[in-house]
């Protein structure tokens, strides 16, 4: 490839002043962004940021005429705001265009932002998760009788789009579609209806869609899954989340800002409990056919045991304060292994055949349209 140019395009959302500090807290700042550059450029790659859906486009088109084998990595730090697709917005792109890019496909991507159709994955390959419920803000539905067949819910772990019932409290509320706790906070632990009632009417309207589960009030956890179909998958050692410097005492949007890391990891997770932590995230992982970096976050219930929460398939890769290199930097290597590791796993990926399509279709002329 020609020396001059970029070998790697980091596309990136940066914190900006100007916009809503909530569209923008899962955003990198501009200091963690030119570090990753930094040590990219280190490895030998060559590097530059690109800020704006626009000048991604010129790229593109400006390096579509290299083969494909020469066309830059696109590292994926794209988080969006206000969108269920925000996260797969680069990964769709890229394997339309025909461009390597870093992290899962498109598919995972909005399969992970979606916190009910993760926690039906999770049932579905037997990995225990709390109990749970969804609500639409338009939907109307505002009342915890049940008819006969939502009843036959009463069953199952997915309890239906309703508010809980008396019996199911205490439960906690979340966004659906949201990342970094947005929207999360004490009050979002309810415990009665009345309780229930005061949330709707002070946060319920601010996101369309959430997510109601079982409260599980024991110890979290996080760890950090990396690998590809093609090459396999490894899981990091488990961390026990502190809060004991946060100013709340639940993990919710104060405490999980890009800005800083008030939590604490602790690596001292019993052996058993870890194992079974990391087998079940490996599971989850391989069958959903992941790509390059997954954080996943557990939490116990009343007897100990673990339960899938979510997971993020464009976690945090801050060098300062995101749990996905610690936990990397914990188990497999430094910070520099992990960004030549994304790229590796990237380039292996733009083998496989979902990029065949780009790769195969020829541009043609048109003369016009036919009938």
């Amino acid at each position: 490839m020609n020396s001059a140019l970029p070998t790697v395009l980091i596309v990136a959302d940066i914190q900006d002043p100007d916009l809503d500090p909530k569209d923008i807290q899962e955003w990198e700042d501009q200091s963690s962004v030119l570090e990753i550059k930094h040590v990219l450029e280190t490895s030998g790659e060559i590097a530059e940021i690109i800020e704006s859906p626009s000048k991604l486009l010129q790229k593109l088109i400006q390096y579509s005429s290299l083969i494909p084998e020469e066309r830059p990595v696109l590292f994926h730090l794209v988080e969006g705001f206000r969108s269920r697709n925000r996260e797969a917005l680069l990964p769709a792109i890229a394997e339309y265009s025909g461009f390597p890019h870093t992290g899962s496909d498109a598919y995972a991507q909005n399969l992970s932002l979606d916190k009910h159709l993760s926690k039906l994955f999770a049932v579905s390959a037997g990995v225990p998760t709390a109990t749970w419920g969804i609500l639409e803000k338009n939907s109307g539905e505002r009342t915890t009788n049940l008819d006969s067949a939502k009843a036959r819910n009463s069953d199952s772990l997915f309890r239906g789009a309703r508010l809980p019932m008396e019996s199911e409290f205490p439960i906690f509320f979340k966004p659906r579609f949201e990342g970094s706790s947005l929207g999360v906070g004490e009050e979002n632990l309810i415990s009665d209806p009345s309780s229930l009632q005061k949330f709707l009417k002070s946060k319920f309207d601010s996101y369309s869609s959430w997510i109601w589960e079982t409260y599980l009030p024991g110890e979290e956890w996080t760890l950090a899954v990396i690998g590809s179909p093609s090459i396999g998958y490894k899981a990091s050692k488990v961390a026990r989340i502190g809060l004991e410097n946060s100013p709340e005492e639940v993990y919710g949007e104060i405490t999980k800002t890009k800005l800083s890391m008030p939590e604490k990891l602790y690596f001292d997770v019993a052996r058993d409990l870890s194992e079974k932590i990391r087998n079940d995230s490996l599971e989850l992982c391989k069958l959903l056919k992941t790509s390059g970096a997954v954080r996943l976050d557990w939490k116990s219930d009343s007897d100990g045991n673990p339960q899938f929460m979510e997971w993020n398939f464009t976690p945090g890769l801050s060098s300062y304060y995101s749990s996905f290199p610690i936990c990397y930097q914990e188990s497999f290597g430094t910070y520099s292994d992990l960004m030549k590791e994304l790229i590796r796993i990237a380039r292996e990926e733009f083998k496989s055949e979902r990029f065949s399509y780009s790769k195969l279709k020829k541009e043609k002329e048109t003369s016009g349209t036919r009938g």
